[in-house]
Formats: structure tokens, sequence, C-alpha cells
């Protein structure tokens, strides 16, 4: 186990010679806003692994130039949680990350594969995942909860030049390339305002716009509390509270009382806040939401039709040449673009961009515009664009 900073500095610099390297997570999730790290696994090409024990380590910056090093490969599997509880602990914006989970979309598998069934099916190794629940921060660590955590890295190595390997058969080398860039994107570690974001509860369902407010205000301000005090939403105030005070408002800060889901202290201790938040919503003093749909024209009568046919034109393709569909983009973000087909802007549609504009998305374009046309192939049974 790795437990100081000038050994966590010997893993780095070895890592770096090596030029890729497996990183994986273990942590613990229960009564806390944020993840609590107990592990960061490091697997060496020859399948050496370290340990790295997180509660230990007062100095991350070792580790922080190891993920913003453009010149060693990062490898994780569904890497987005990862590294974002990386990038919490010790900074540095991730560089050169390879996901081996999002990769396999492109070469025939699903892009949402777990780690021991794409072991099985390209390596054909096999993983006992049997310490899924285990409590990383307790130690000492079991035998069977390090051979698990090791085991989690130990192929990551192999696994990339599997996957790398048949992506370069298949000419797609460039789009996985393409593809990890999305790992580098600042925005994807930065806490939103919530401010700027509806929240979802349980039970909010038809109301009316001031209440869709207070519910805004109401939200923001657990959001906050919950991130300042590192506790979970529900232990501010739970969903059952929020909503009972959205549909039910109290006349005065004086009528806040204890409810399911708000105990007597806490009714207590935030009853001014909670009071204030309801006044905020009451009062429509809450900035706009962000436009996440569609711009332009209002939807016609035959909008759905369009993007019904879109979604099978790019399924078609999708499966005729082995690559998951999940990875173009979900129906919300096929409807804003057939919506916005007349003066389309390629920066707000991803679909334009890069290898899936290269792949489907500028053909689709040409075919909603009247330009293209749409068949089906006489040997695959499949919808093609041309």
């Amino acid at each position: 186990m790795i437990t100081t900073t000038e050994a966590l500095a010997d893993v780095v610099r070895r890592a770096r010679e090596a030029g890729a390297v497996g990183v994986d997570t273990e942590f613990i999730w229960d009564r806390t806003y944020y993840p609590t790290l107990g592990l960061v696994q490091i697997g060496y090409p020859d399948g050496h692994c370290e340990l790295i024990d997180a509660p230990a380590i007062e100095d991350w910056s070792p580790l922080a130039e190891l993920m913003s090093d453009p010149d060693t490969v990062k490898i994780l599997h569904d890497a987005q949680q990862d590294l974002n509880i990386l990038y919490r602990a010790c900074g540095g914006l991730p560089k050169n990350i390879f996901d081996t989970q999002r990769s396999s979309g492109f070469v025939g598998l699903s892009a949402t594969i777990s780690l021991s069934e794409l072991l099985k099916t390209l390596l054909k190794v096999r993983l006992a995942k049997t310490e899924t629940r285990s409590d990383w921060v307790a130690r000492p660590l079991t035998d069977a909860q390090i051979k698990y955590a090791e085991d989690d890295v130990r192929y990551s190595v192999d696994l990339m030049l599997k996957i790398m390997g048949k992506a370069e058969a298949l000419g797609r080398k460039e789009w996985i390339q393409d593809e990890m860039k999305i790992y580098e994107d600042v925005s994807n570690y930065s806490e939103r305002d919530p401010d700027y974001e509806m929240p979802r509860v349980r039970g909010s369902g038809s109301l009316t716009q001031q209440q869709r407010n207070v519910l805004r205000a109401l939200g923001a301000w657990r959001e906050l509390k919950a991130r300042r005090r590192n506790i979970p939403r529900g232990f501010v105030l739970s969903d059952d509270a929020l909503v009972s005070l959205v549909k039910r408002p109290p006349n005065s800060a004086e009528d806040i009382r204890q409810m399911k889901g708000l105990s007597e202290r806490s009714a207590e201790r935030n009853r001014g806040h909670i009071w204030e938040a309801i006044e905020r919503g009451r009062n429509g003093d809450l900035p706009e939401l962000p436009n996440h749909k569609h711009i332009g024209p209002s939807p016609d009568d035959g909008y759905e039709a369009r993007v019904d046919l879109s979604l099978a034109s790019i399924k078609g393709m999708c499966l005729a040449d082995k690559i998951d569909p999940a990875l173009i983009g979900n129906r919300a973000e096929v409807t804003a673009f057939v919506l916005e087909v007349e003066g389309i802007d390629p920066s707000r549609h991803r679909m334009l961009r890069g290898w899936r504009g290269e792949f489907c998305g500028n053909a689709l374009l040409r075919l909603l515009k009247g330009e293209g046309s749409i068949s089906i192939d006489p040997e695959s049974k499949l919808p093609q664009l041309s």
C-alpha cells in the first residue's frame, strides 16, 4: 500500500515511464454528498499493480501531474465518475484518457458493457466480482479486497491494445481518439450552479409555474447546504418534505414545523433559510433556465415522423457498421437536430462534429433538407443513407 507522498511520486514516475497505465478508484458513498475515496489503483503494462491508500495521502500533487500528463495514457472503465473523484482529490485536468467501456461501442460491443463482461469477451479473463459493497476506507484491507482492487487495473493495458487493434482493423482508431477528447473538457469537472437547474424530486409532477419556482429555490438552497456540509441532500431536506413545502406552503417562517423528512431540530435551525427560499421562489427571483431544447421554429405536425425516421436511419447505419447507436445521441438530441435543420449551428450539435459528422451526421442533415435519400440495403435489410 502506498501511504506517503514520496512513494506516490515514485509510482507516478514509473507510470510515466511506462507510457500507459490502468487507473481505478474504490470509494464509499452512503452518508456523504461527495464520495469518500478509499483507494486509487494503478496497473502497469506488465500486470503489476499498486494500491494507493487514499486516507493516508496528504499531498496529491504527484497524481495530479500524472492525470494531466498528455504523454501518458490513463486507462479507465466508465471513466467519468472516477475522473470526477480524482479531480476533486488531486486537481489536474485529465489528459490522454482511454475509456475501455466507451471505446467498446466502436468495435461491435455495447458502449455500456461491464468490465467483467468485456474482459471475458476480449481477453477470456473472468473476474470474481465479490467486493462491490466493501468498506474501502476501513483498514486493514482483506486479501479478497486487495485482489479485487488489483484485478480492476491488472489487464487495463492489454484491454486497450485489444480494443485499438480491432478499431484499427475497422478504420476507427482515429474515431476513438477523437471521442476520448470529451474527458478533457473542463466543464465535466466543475460543479454546476443549482440556480440554473430544475431539481429532480420524487413526487413533484403537476406543479404550477410558481410552485416550480419555489421547488427550484428550495432545491438550490438544499443543494448548496448539502455540498457545504458534505451530507446527502435528504439529510438537509427530504424529497417528501420539499414537495410538501411546495404544495402546501407555510404562511410564515414560524409556520414551518417538523414534518416527514424534516426533523424538529432541523426545522428550528433552518426555518429562516427555508422561508427565504420559499419567498424567493414566489417572487420569481431566479435566473432563466438554460435552453437545453431546440431553438428556432416551433414543432410542426410532422416533426415526430422525421425524428423517428432519423432514429431508424441512425440505428440502421450503426447496426451495419457494428457501432453502438447510443454513441451517436439520444432521442432528445436527435429531436433538437431535426427541429433546427434550417440554419443549424454545428457548435450546438455534436452529431455534426468530428467522427459523428463523418459517420452519419452530415448524411442525415442532407436527408432532412430533402437533398439526400434513404433506402433498404438488399443484403443487410437495413436502412442506409445516401
